[in-house]
Protein backbone atom coordinates (compact mmCIF):
# COMPACT_ATOMS: atom_id res chain seq x y z
CA UNK A 1 0.00 0.00 0.00
CA UNK A 2 3.10 2.57 1.11
CA UNK A 3 4.25 2.08 -2.94
CA UNK A 4 1.24 2.41 -4.26
CA UNK A 5 1.08 5.96 -2.60
CA UNK A 6 4.39 6.96 -3.07
CA UNK A 7 4.91 5.60 -6.75
CA UNK A 8 3.90 8.39 -9.64
CA UNK A 9 0.90 7.90 -10.76
CA UNK A 10 0.64 6.18 -14.56
CA UNK A 11 -1.97 5.57 -16.88
CA UNK A 12 -2.90 1.84 -17.61
CA UNK A 13 -1.56 0.53 -20.80
CA UNK A 14 -3.77 0.30 -23.59
CA UNK A 15 -6.33 3.41 -21.59
CA UNK A 16 -7.17 6.54 -23.20
CA UNK A 17 -5.29 9.59 -21.69
CA UNK A 18 -8.17 11.32 -21.64
CA UNK A 19 -9.92 9.57 -19.22
CA UNK A 20 -7.39 10.94 -16.16
CA UNK A 21 -7.66 15.04 -17.48
CA UNK A 22 -8.83 15.99 -13.91
CA UNK A 23 -5.89 14.45 -12.23
CA UNK A 24 -4.04 17.22 -10.35
CA UNK A 25 -0.90 17.67 -11.23
CA UNK A 26 0.49 17.91 -7.36
CA UNK A 27 4.07 19.11 -8.48
CA UNK A 28 2.47 22.45 -10.55
CA UNK A 29 0.40 23.02 -7.78
CA UNK A 30 3.83 23.62 -5.18
CA UNK A 31 5.09 25.14 -8.10
CA UNK A 32 2.53 27.22 -8.81
CA UNK A 33 1.40 27.89 -4.73
CA UNK A 34 4.52 27.27 -3.29
CA UNK A 35 5.92 30.52 -2.85
CA UNK A 36 2.48 32.55 -1.73
CA UNK A 37 2.22 29.61 1.19
CA UNK A 38 5.67 30.22 2.35
CA UNK A 39 5.08 34.15 2.51
CA UNK A 40 1.86 34.15 4.43
CA UNK A 41 3.53 31.51 6.71
CA UNK A 42 6.42 33.64 7.37
CA UNK A 43 4.20 36.78 7.82
CA UNK A 44 1.55 34.62 10.56
CA UNK A 45 4.39 33.93 12.28
CA UNK A 46 5.65 37.24 12.94
CA UNK A 47 2.32 38.73 13.51
CA UNK A 48 2.36 36.05 16.55
CA UNK A 49 5.66 37.02 17.88
CA UNK A 50 5.29 40.13 17.64
CA UNK A 51 3.72 41.76 20.50
CA UNK A 52 -0.10 43.06 20.89
CA UNK A 53 -0.29 46.88 20.64
CA UNK A 54 -1.77 48.49 23.45
CA UNK A 55 -5.20 50.82 22.17
CA UNK A 56 -3.66 53.36 24.59
CA UNK A 57 -0.37 53.56 22.81
CA UNK A 58 -1.41 56.02 20.56
CA UNK A 59 -3.86 58.21 22.51
CA UNK A 60 -1.32 58.45 25.34
CA UNK A 61 1.33 60.95 23.77
CA UNK A 62 -1.50 62.71 22.54
CA UNK A 63 -2.65 64.05 25.87
CA UNK A 64 0.69 64.88 27.05
CA UNK A 65 1.43 66.35 24.19
CA UNK A 66 -1.78 68.90 24.56
CA UNK A 67 -1.33 69.04 28.20
CA UNK A 68 2.55 70.51 27.38
CA UNK A 69 0.73 72.84 24.78
CA UNK A 70 -1.98 74.37 27.44
CA UNK A 71 0.93 74.78 29.72
CA UNK A 72 3.66 76.35 27.49
CA UNK A 73 1.12 79.09 26.23
CA UNK A 74 -1.39 80.68 29.14
CA UNK A 75 -2.81 83.16 26.49
CA UNK A 76 -4.44 82.13 22.99
CA UNK A 77 -2.63 82.85 19.78
CA UNK A 78 -2.20 86.13 18.88
CA UNK A 79 -4.13 87.67 22.28
CA UNK A 80 -2.39 90.89 23.00
CA UNK A 81 -4.51 93.76 25.24
CA UNK A 82 -6.43 96.27 23.18
CA UNK A 83 -7.45 99.63 23.76
CA UNK A 84 -11.20 99.75 23.89
CA UNK A 85 -13.48 102.92 23.43
CA UNK A 86 -15.19 103.03 27.19
CA UNK A 87 -16.65 106.21 29.19
CA UNK A 88 -15.07 106.58 32.68
CA UNK A 89 -18.09 104.95 34.61
CA UNK A 90 -17.40 101.77 32.53
CA UNK A 91 -13.37 101.73 33.13
CA UNK A 92 -14.48 102.06 36.70
CA UNK A 93 -17.09 99.00 36.80
CA UNK A 94 -14.67 96.65 35.41
CA UNK A 95 -11.92 97.62 37.68
CA UNK A 96 -14.48 96.96 40.98
CA UNK A 97 -14.90 93.80 39.00
CA UNK A 98 -11.02 92.82 39.81
CA UNK A 99 -10.82 94.48 43.48
CA UNK A 100 -13.75 92.28 44.62
CA UNK A 101 -11.16 89.43 44.26
CA UNK A 102 -8.97 91.26 47.08
CA UNK A 103 -11.69 90.84 49.85
CA UNK A 104 -12.98 87.67 47.87
CA UNK A 105 -9.86 85.66 47.28
CA UNK A 106 -8.69 85.45 50.83
CA UNK A 107 -12.56 84.97 52.34
CA UNK A 108 -12.54 81.77 50.09
CA UNK A 109 -9.31 80.46 51.33
CA UNK A 110 -9.68 81.03 54.55
CA UNK A 111 -13.02 79.32 54.80
CA UNK A 112 -12.13 76.64 52.13
CA UNK A 113 -14.33 78.10 49.54
CA UNK A 114 -17.40 78.45 51.32
CA UNK A 115 -17.63 82.25 51.46
CA UNK A 116 -16.61 82.44 47.64
CA UNK A 117 -20.12 81.09 46.75
CA UNK A 118 -21.05 84.93 48.38
CA UNK A 119 -18.16 86.57 47.28
CA UNK A 120 -18.66 85.65 43.88
CA UNK A 121 -22.33 87.21 43.46
CA UNK A 122 -20.22 90.71 43.30
CA UNK A 123 -18.51 90.35 40.18
CA UNK A 124 -21.22 88.35 38.91
CA UNK A 125 -23.84 91.10 39.48
CA UNK A 126 -21.68 93.30 37.35
CA UNK A 127 -21.16 91.03 34.41
CA UNK A 128 -25.14 90.60 34.84
CA UNK A 129 -25.88 93.77 34.81
CA UNK A 130 -23.96 95.38 32.37
CA UNK A 131 -24.55 92.76 29.45
CA UNK A 132 -24.50 93.90 25.87
CA UNK A 133 -25.32 97.29 27.27
CA UNK A 134 -21.79 97.86 28.56
CA UNK A 135 -19.86 95.09 27.02
CA UNK A 136 -16.19 96.48 27.83
CA UNK A 137 -17.08 96.27 31.96
CA UNK A 138 -19.05 92.71 31.48
CA UNK A 139 -15.92 90.94 30.00
CA UNK A 140 -13.99 92.19 32.94
CA UNK A 141 -16.51 91.14 35.60
CA UNK A 142 -16.89 87.90 33.45
CA UNK A 143 -12.76 87.28 33.78
CA UNK A 144 -12.76 88.34 37.18
CA UNK A 145 -15.70 85.70 38.58
CA UNK A 146 -14.12 82.92 36.59
CA UNK A 147 -10.62 83.63 38.11
CA UNK A 148 -12.24 83.69 41.71
CA UNK A 149 -13.92 80.43 41.41
CA UNK A 150 -10.71 78.56 39.61
CA UNK A 151 -8.06 80.47 42.35
CA UNK A 152 -10.84 79.70 45.41
CA UNK A 153 -13.02 76.29 44.83
CA UNK A 154 -10.15 74.74 42.62
CA UNK A 155 -7.48 75.52 44.97
CA UNK A 156 -10.02 73.62 47.43
CA UNK A 157 -10.58 70.95 45.21
CA UNK A 158 -6.80 70.07 44.56
CA UNK A 159 -5.99 70.37 48.33
CA UNK A 160 -8.82 68.02 49.49
CA UNK A 161 -7.65 65.55 47.03
CA UNK A 162 -4.46 65.46 48.20
CA UNK A 163 -5.17 65.13 51.39
CA UNK A 164 -7.66 61.96 50.88
CA UNK A 165 -5.13 60.54 48.83
CA UNK A 166 -2.60 60.83 51.50
CA UNK A 167 -4.95 59.34 54.20
CA UNK A 168 -5.21 56.10 51.54
CA UNK A 169 -1.62 56.08 51.34
CA UNK A 170 -1.28 55.94 54.67
CA UNK A 171 -3.26 53.53 56.01
CA UNK A 172 -1.79 51.01 53.14
CA UNK A 173 2.03 52.08 54.41
CA UNK A 174 1.32 51.17 57.92
CA UNK A 175 0.49 47.60 57.29
CA UNK A 176 4.56 46.97 56.50
CA UNK A 177 7.50 48.38 58.49
CA UNK A 178 8.93 50.06 56.17
CA UNK A 179 5.94 51.41 55.20
CA UNK A 180 5.41 53.16 58.74
CA UNK A 181 8.60 54.81 58.67
CA UNK A 182 7.86 56.57 54.80
CA UNK A 183 4.15 58.18 56.28
CA UNK A 184 6.05 61.15 58.13
CA UNK A 185 7.78 62.07 55.04
CA UNK A 186 4.58 61.44 52.83
CA UNK A 187 2.52 63.90 54.95
CA UNK A 188 5.47 66.55 54.85
CA UNK A 189 5.65 65.95 51.06
CA UNK A 190 2.00 66.68 51.05
CA UNK A 191 2.19 69.74 53.14
CA UNK A 192 4.64 71.19 51.41
CA UNK A 193 2.47 70.48 48.54
CA UNK A 194 -0.55 72.49 49.62
CA UNK A 195 1.69 75.16 50.54
CA UNK A 196 2.68 75.34 46.87
CA UNK A 197 -0.69 75.60 45.37
CA UNK A 198 -1.01 78.65 47.38
CA UNK A 199 0.58 80.34 44.74
CA UNK A 200 -2.66 80.11 42.52
CA UNK A 201 -5.18 81.84 44.48
CA UNK A 202 -2.40 84.63 45.70
CA UNK A 203 -0.81 84.74 42.16
CA UNK A 204 -4.52 85.29 40.91
CA UNK A 205 -4.37 88.35 44.08
CA UNK A 206 -1.66 90.22 42.31
CA UNK A 207 -3.34 89.60 38.47
CA UNK A 208 -6.11 90.81 39.90
CA UNK A 209 -4.74 93.93 40.39
CA UNK A 210 -3.30 94.09 36.97
CA UNK A 211 -6.45 93.56 35.40
CA UNK A 212 -7.68 96.76 37.77
CA UNK A 213 -5.12 99.19 36.29
CA UNK A 214 -5.87 97.86 32.80
CA UNK A 215 -9.34 97.91 32.61
CA UNK A 216 -8.91 101.69 34.41
CA UNK A 217 -6.37 102.38 31.37
CA UNK A 218 -9.35 101.13 29.06
CA UNK A 219 -7.40 98.04 28.12
CA UNK A 220 -8.75 94.56 27.54
CA UNK A 221 -7.73 91.92 30.18
CA UNK A 222 -7.45 87.83 30.16
CA UNK A 223 -6.17 86.40 33.09
CA UNK A 224 -3.53 83.16 32.53
CA UNK A 225 -4.90 80.18 30.95
CA UNK A 226 -8.71 80.94 32.29
CA UNK A 227 -8.93 83.49 29.35
CA UNK A 228 -7.83 81.00 26.82
CA UNK A 229 -11.96 79.78 26.98
CA UNK A 230 -13.09 82.87 26.49
CA UNK A 231 -14.57 84.15 23.23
Amino acid sequence: MHDDMTEPFKPKRGEPLDNYQDVVDLDALIREYGDDLFHHTAQRADDHDSPPKRKNDASAPQWRAQLGDFLRTPYAPGYAPEYVEASASERALAALAHLSLLIGIPLGVSTLGIATLLTIGFPLLIYLLSGKRVPFAAKHALQASLALLVSTLGWVAVTVGVVILSIVLTVLLTLTIVGIVVVPFLWLAALLFCLALLALPFGTLLLSLFGAFQALSGRTFRYPYIGKWMP
